[in-house]
């Protein structure tokens, strides 16, 4: 078995059989190009760089991938950071990092040794102290083999009380609504989002949705997110800003209406995105990042449709507080390794699991009829025809209550039309030859 050269800050290879570094032994001839003997050598230090930790290759994006403190995530400096060092004062960047860097990339991918950001494994995933294994609910060593990106930020601790994280609950959500927002949070922990979800918190003045997002950053980490707003996910770099990333988490977005679901809904659905990426080529790949935002007013949305509306998982916050209580979030993080150890134990129980109570199905009804300024007036029941409605006077009536105050910008006569068919099923001709609805006396 061939031994490994050994190198010195000058960059020649000690040849591993003399310990000479001018020689002809036949081995470092075969190993080393005859060129190189002399002077810099790309393949031994490419060894060099990955003998200081492991190194995979994003086929997708081109980016290396290191792993460390038990989880792999991209970095960017996997030569440039070693490198310098290594080589001492013999290193200069314009000749050394480049060639080194494409010697390094050339070896990952001949010997396919790749990592897919894009394609979490749900089985695990990282904590400081090992891998939480999802099947068994049990916590085994790191592994850099097993290709884990989502570490959360906390070591959890299991079968602990969490009194101020109950009463927390207790106080700001509805009584029905507890078991289903700790599945939300159980699943927000959990890498991946087979179930399509998006969450969002609503509810105005102080009501805990701030606390309730804070307490999320600190046990998942701020590594681990993004911070892209709703409204902004069609946005060029908005795909890019999610790759690899666990969790999209934004406070307090705007209320205003949301024109273009398209990229929202291929981000949630699991859809191959193109990468715009700056300064760099753009490629292909999925984006799993759970959205989780925050809004005092639910946006309004072009798009109503089952599709975008059934991704959502909405938690009502309706008590409001006086903010005496400046405590609550310090108390709350001093349980924040039990809190963990709470919801993956929840995790490993539930699988992708989201139970639905009243509350909840209360509060998607409000978000549909919100995100729609046309079932937000058929609910509102202010300003609605009674009966048989020509579709012209329907339409004029909507415009009155959007003038009213209830919305910024009435839609079109056309897609007003699609939205009340949605609802109340295509309009109907009646013996004069006027297409209308009948909108009953108790709509």
């Amino acid at each position: 078995m061939s031994r490994p050269l050994q190198v010195v800050d000058n960059a020649v290879p000690i040849c591993p059989e003399c310990g000479e570094l001018d020689c002809d032994c036949a081995e470092l001839l075969q190993r080393v190009d005859p060129e190189d003997v002399r002077g810099f050598n790309p393949v031994a230090w490419s060894r060099v760089i990955q003998s200081e930790r492991p190194i995979r290759l994003d086929p997708n994006s081109g980016a290396l991938w290191s792993h460390s403190g038990g989880v792999w995530s991209e970095d960017r400096n996997a030569v440039g950071d070693v490198l310098p060092i290594k080589m001492g004062k013999s290193y200069r960047r314009n000749k050394h990092l480049g060639t080194v860097t494409d010697r390094l990339r050339a070896e990952l991918k001949h010997d396919e040794r790749f990592i897919h950001p894009d394609k979490p494994d749900d089985r695990y995933v990282s904590l400081p102290s090992g891998l939480f294994d999802f099947t068994n609910g049990e916590v085994v060593p790191h592994d850099p083999d097993m290709l884990i990106t989502y570490q959360l930020d906390v070591d959890p601790t299991f079968s602990v009380e969490t009194p101020e994280f109950d009463r927390f609950l207790a106080d700001v959500l509805h009584s029905g609504d507890i078991d289903r927002v700790l599945d939300i949070l159980a699943y927000l922990l959990r890498p991946g989002n087979p179930s399509q979800r998006a969450i969002m918190l609503t509810g105005t003045g102080r009501n805990g949705k701030s606390v309730l997002l804070n307490l999320i950053e600190a046990i998942v980490g701020r590594h681990s997110m993004a911070a892209v707003p709703l409204q902004r996910l069609s946005t060029r770099f908005a795909a890019a800003r999610l790759y690899g990333k666990a969790i999209n988490l934004v406070g307090e977005i705007d209320g205003g209406h949301v024109e273009s679901t398209g990229a929202f809904k291929q981000m949630t659905g699991g859809d191959l995105l193109e990468m715009d990426v700056k300064h760099s080529q753009a490629f292909a790949a999925h984006v799993w990042a759970v959205p989780v935002f925050s809004a005092n007013q639910i946006p309004t949305s072009s798009d109503t449709s089952e599709g975008y509306l059934r991704r959502w998982e909405i938690i009502e916050f309706p008590n409001k507080f006086d903010g005496s209580d400046t405590t609550i979030e310090a108390r709350l993080f001093s349980e924040r390794a039990a809190i963990a150890g709470k919801l993956l134990r929840r995790a490993a129980a539930t699988g992708f699991t989201i139970r639905r109570s009243a509350p909840g199905d209360a509060a998607r009804e409000s978000f549909a009829n919100r995100s729609d300024p046309v079932r937000a007036w058929l609910a509102d029941g202010e300003i609605l025809p009674v009966g048989f409605t020509a579709r012209t006077r329907s339409y004029d009536c909507y415009r009155l209550w959007i003038e009213d105050g209830n919305g910024k910008q009435a839609l079109t006569r056309n897609k007003f039309y699609e939205r009340v068919a949605a609802v109340l099923g295509p309009a109907k001709k009646n013996r004069d030859g006027t297409y209308g609805w009948d909108f009953p006396s108790s709509t």
